[in-house]
Parts: structure tokens; sequence; C-alpha cells
């Protein structure tokens, strides 16, 4: 884990290293190694935890002999490939990845980074062509974020460290709240974030920057219409096998790392993968096991599972007991390190999982999430339709229900239905159904009420959105490119990021590693599912690995009624925060007397079996703490001037 960040002075003042001190202070959690790198008016500067396998200590920032300097925090997955395309001199296979960085930029120039394959952010600057290069790995893992202001451009691993610069404001951005709390719109389009020009650096894109202007291309993008075909089942389950395996292989190169496992099919393969590859003399570390214990008998009691695990690898998972349900214990702290009004359900166990992890010395943690988006997807059943495979259509749509507990079959196949309506009917009668759906439809919270204008926002917002993209490949790879594509899930990795290195930890999803992630875009996706059995690949593929017990789950661990309970005890924790100061209500988000009169009616009666009313008073909760957090001290209790939301503001 490493924290990068830059500023250069457009009107050719010197940086100061106190400029760049305050900048870093902000995100110091990140590393205490590094240091500075500045020549007149350019700066930039890098924050580390030195780790194996890069024994050699060089000074970052790292300048290269021709003088271009580069900042870099992430990880190369294809670093053998470039020691052996660059054949640089002075690069080694022990060398840091930022000097593969330089050496690609050496060979390549501005294409320099269609070249590197890994979980990255980057800033390198070039004194000769007066040119800064920032870049994000192809799928967003890393965090980066950057403004341009009236005389400075600055940019940074996390936004609060661009808010230390005095010419950027702390200023909420209207429209990018309204979109991602009312409409489920596709948060961090163009860049935007939820601070009025404070942007990121999009998932495989390249800003370029100069004095007089900032440009920015997508620098490679997943091709959907690539094919995989192999003879049969068997042979795309040992070929997933083998691509699942590199994944995990490749972030288990920090060391110690451990897998964060909870007993489903998708954190137990890893960790059984893990294993395994680290007793075969793969030049990977073991990694620890570690599991969040939930109470005994509830419903997300999986410890059975975790035995299953243990008995066939004969070893120990490290048990995590402690943490309460709740969310308030580090509540504030979190929003302050994700920059986003989004706070974890059942924070307080998730804080008290990674203070554990820290304890025992991990440096990345390693968690099975995205395997649902990514294997799960149902959309290869419009492909059989479009093939007139009718027959497995209806086999399938009455298998897959019997995997699932929480869905009947009748929801199956209007999903089915309602996906091949979409996919036969012209993009532009798509887009006009949406836009018109968008401008009916209620917001979606269970929560407390928005106000009417803060609503109308939404149906604003949301009415921008363009038409769906061209479609190039199966609907099945067109699917996957749309969860990874997921302006929302993008924003849950960078949080993900953030809140790990909260506790000086890296975080790693080997269901997002770009080849695994093409090679299933490629491969028809009833392989998939085959014969109906969602995961079907993975249970086939991994069946030497992982405890037959686990390759044959059918359900899943079930939270609710801890994420209820810690509700329901944080109750009166939460009514305060709410009402004082109320920023939320103050600045006309949120309905003030409909908020207090929700918290009167959910006492005592926080129950249900799918959460609403615990999810939307998490909302509403991480709506109000990131507005205290950021802009109490700016803003008071009165938005600010020109504020689209003046006019809602209650009398």
């Amino acid at each position: 884990m490493s924290g990068v960040m830059g500023l250069w002075n457009l009107d050719g003042r010197p940086v100061e290293v106190s400029w760049l001190a305050a900048i870093g202070s902000r995100q110091s959690h990140r590393g205490s190694d590094g240091g500075y790198w500045i020549k007149g008016p350019i700066g930039l500067g890098c924050q580390m935890v030195r780790t194996p396998p890069q024994p050699a200590q060089p000074t970052f920032p790292l300048v290269h002999p021709a003088g271009f300097v580069v900042v870099f925090d992430g990880r190369l997955d294809n670093r053998e490939d470039l020691l052996s395309s660059l054949r640089a001199p002075g690069l080694f296979a022990d060398s840091p990845d930022a000097a593969f960085v330089l050496g690609a930029y050496e060979r390549h120039g501005e294409r320099f980074v269609e070249h590197l394959n890994g979980d990255f952010a980057l800033g390198l600057f070039d004194p000769r062509r007066q040119r800064l290069f920032l870049a994000r790995d192809a799928i967003g893992i890393k965090p980066l974020h950057y403004c341009r202001c009236r005389d400075a451009f600055v940019f940074a691993s996390e936004i609060k460290s661009l808010l230390a610069h005095p010419q950027v404001a702390a200023v909420p951005n209207h429209d990018a709240l309204a979109g991602f709390l009312l409409r489920g719109y596709q948060y961090g389009t163009e860049g935007r974030t939820f601070f009025e020009d404070v942007f990121s650096v999009s998932p495989a894109h390249l800003v370029v920057v100069t004095r007089e202007r900032l440009t920015t291309r997508q620098y490679w993008d997943f091709d959907t219409s690539r094919q995989v075909r192999f003879v049969g089942f068997n042979q795309y389950a040992d070929a997933f096998a083998d691509e699942f395996t590199r994944a995990v292989r490749r972030r288990l190169r920090i060391s110690p790392a451990a897998v964060s496992v909870s007993g489903g099919l998708d954190s137990s393969s890893i960790l059984c993968v893990a294993l395994q590859a680290s007793r075969a003399g793969d030049a990977v570390h073991a990694p620890i096991g570690m599991s969040q214990m939930a109470p005994e008998g509830s419903a997300a009691d999986e410890r059975g599972f975790l035995l299953e695990i243990e008995r066939d690898h004969g070893i120990a998972i490290d048990r995590i007991w402690d943490g309460g349900s709740g969310v308030m214990d580090h509540a504030r702290e979190e929003v302050w390190h994700v920059e986003a009004p989004i706070l974890g359900a059942l924070s307080n166990r998730h804080h008290a999982f990674m203070r554990a992890a820290r304890r025992r010395g991990v440096r990345v943690l390693i968690g099975g999430h995205w395997g649902d988006q990514i294997l799960c997807g149902r959309s290869y059943l419009v492909d059989l339709a479009r093939r007139f495979e009718w027959t497995m259509v209806r086999s399938h749509l009455r298998e897959l229900p019997r995997w699932y507990a929480d869905v009947e079959r009748p929801g199956f196949t209007r999903a089915f239905v309602r996906e091949l309506l979409r996919d036969c009917s012209p993009g532009v009668a798509v887009a006009l159904a949406k836009r018109i759906l968008n401008t009916s439809r209620r917001p979606r919270t269970g929560g407390p009420a928005y106000t009417a204008a803060f609503a109308q926002k939404g149906r604003v917002v949301s009415s921008r959105q363009g038409l769906r993209r061209r479609r190039r490949g199966t609907a099945h790879a067109e699917s996957i490119y749309a969860e990874v594509r997921s302006g929302y899930h993008v924003l849950c990795m960078e949080t993900n990021d953030k809140t790990a290195a909260m506790y000086g930890l890296d975080v790693a999803f080997p269901f997002l590693d770009r080849d695994l992630v093409s090679f299933l875009m490629a491969i028809p996706g009833e392989m998939l599912a085959w014969n109906g059995v969602p995961k079907a690949l993975l249970r086939e593929g991994l069946r030497a690995v992982v405890p037959r017990a686990i390759l044959a789950r059918r359900g899943k661990a079930d939270f609710t009624d801890l994420l209820n309970e810690g509700m329901e005890c944080d109750l009166p924790q939460v009514a305060e925060c709410l009402q004082a100061p109320g920023l939320a209500v103050a600045l006309g988000y949120v309905d003030g007397d409909a908020t207090v009169d929700r918290l009167e009616r959910l006492e005592g009666r926080m129950k249900g079996p799918d959460g609403r009313s615990a999810w939307g008073l998490q909302e509403i909760l991480s709506l109000e703490l990131w507005l205290q957090v950021f802009f109490e001290a700016s803003l008071g209790n009165k938005p600010p001037e020109g504020s689209a939301l003046n006019h809602a503001r209650p009398h």
C-alpha cells in the first residue's frame, strides 16, 4: 500500500516542500517511508510501506537517468513479460514496480500504460516535455483523484489530501449526491466525485496534463467480441482453474497475506487455491486464513464450513470474535477515510476484523468479493434464446431457483423475459423507456424522506443518462462488462481500498483479475452455469482443492438479523447524530419532520426479513456524517451561495 501525490504550480511559482507535506499529511496512514521530488514549479511525493519481494531500497519517488520521475501505488502482474520485452539497462527481476513503469515510458512514450497489467495508480512527470501523466488500472482497484485550480494542478490518492491545498474548496456535488442516493445513477461518470470540481481518474484511463490543458483518454478496454472455445465443459473448467490460480498467486506476492474466508464458495476457493499454490513450490507465500465469526446457530453462522477447510488442508483458521453488530463506534472516522456518504454494514464487526489483521502483521487482505457479479450472471439465457435453444433455457430456468432460497422460480422467468425484450428492442426505444421510468418512479430508499427539491434533482440527473452502449459481443460478455464498468462498483472498490488503508492494509480481489475477467467474457455464458447450476465452472474446476461440502453449498449466510440488531442498538446515537447539527436537513437534502417521525416509529421495531429499514436509516446516517465531517466547519447550518438547493431550505 502506498500514497501518491503531486503539485504543479501552473503560474510557475516554485513548489515548497511544506505544501507537499501538508498534502501528504492527510494520507499519512498510507505509509511512513518515501519522500519528495521537487523541480521548480512541480513536486511529487510518495508514501509507502516497504514490503518484500523488493529487497532493494531505492529512493522514492523514483527518478530515471533521463530525468522523468514516477510515483506508484499498487502491484504489477506482468513483471516477467516487461523484463523480457523492455530489456532496459538497470532493470532486474527484483526491481521495484515503479522501475518497470519508467522502463515502459522510456520504451513506449505516452503509450507506456498500455503495457502495464495489475492493480495500480500512478503519476509520471517528464521535465523535457513538461507533461504530467496520471493513470489508473484497468478495473479501478486503486484510487487516484485530482483537481485543476486557478493557478495549480494537484493530485493524490485521497480527496482529503487535495482539500489541504488552499485553492481546492470543499463543496458538495449536488448532482452526484442526488443521482447516487436517489436514483441509483452511475456514480463516477466522467470521473465525477461527491466533491465539486474534484475528479477521479477513471479506470483504464490516462490523464495528460500540460500548463495549457488537460486531456483524458481510455488506454485499454475489454474486448467483448473475443471468443475462447474448447471441446467440452471439463476443458472449460480446467482452463478456469488455471486462470483463477494465476489470479490468486499474483495477489500473494506481498507477505504476510491473509484471506478473509467466511466459509462461502468464493472466499473458500481463494484460500484453498492459495494454500495449494504455496505448497506446490510456486514461489508464493502461504496465507493466513481469517474469519469474522457470527453468533453460533444464527443465519450467518458458517463455522461448519471452516472446519471442512481445516480438516482437508491441515490448517487452523484464525477466528475473530469481537466487534459487535453496530455501526457507530468508528462511523465518523470511516466516513473521513472513504470520503463518500457510505458507511459499511456491520461496520463495528468489519473494523474489529481489520484491527485483528493488523495486529497479526498482515499487509494485504485478500477477499472473495465480486465473485457473484462475475460468475452468477444470467444474461447467457438471452444468448441461448438468440440461438433458439429454448429447451436449454427452460431447463436452466427450472434448475436455477433450486440454488437460491430467496428467489422463486417466477422471479427468474420474469427477469429473463424483461432482459430478452430489452435485447430485442432498438436502443433508442430502450433509452426512451428508461427516461420515462426515471421521471416517474419514486426514489430508491427505505429510510427517512428526502425533500421534494432533492428528489427532483435526482430525476433531472437520471434524465441525462445517454443511450446504452452499442453491443459488440454476447449478452453474457456485455453483462460482465457492465458489472466491471459500473460506476457504483468502482466507488465500492475505492471505499474498500480507503477503509483498509485506515489500518495500513492493502486489499486484493482475485475475481477482479483483468485476465480472469477477460477469459470469463470470452467463453460461452452457459459454461458458468452448466446444467443450470450457478458457478458450476468454479465447482468443477476446483473439485480437487475445495472441500466437497462447500462445493455443494446452495445458500449463503444471512446477516439481516445482525444488521437489524446493530442498528436497533445504536438507534439513540443515530437519532442524536441526525438531529444535531442536522446538516442534511439544513442543506435541503432531507425532510426534517419526516426524519423525526421515521425515527420515532422505528424505535423497538427494527426488524424485517430484508433489513430495508436498517439499510435506509444507514443511508441517511452516512450522508449526515459525510456532511458533518467535511463541510460543517465551512458551511455551518446554511448552504453556500449559489447552491442548487438554496430554494429547498426548510423554514
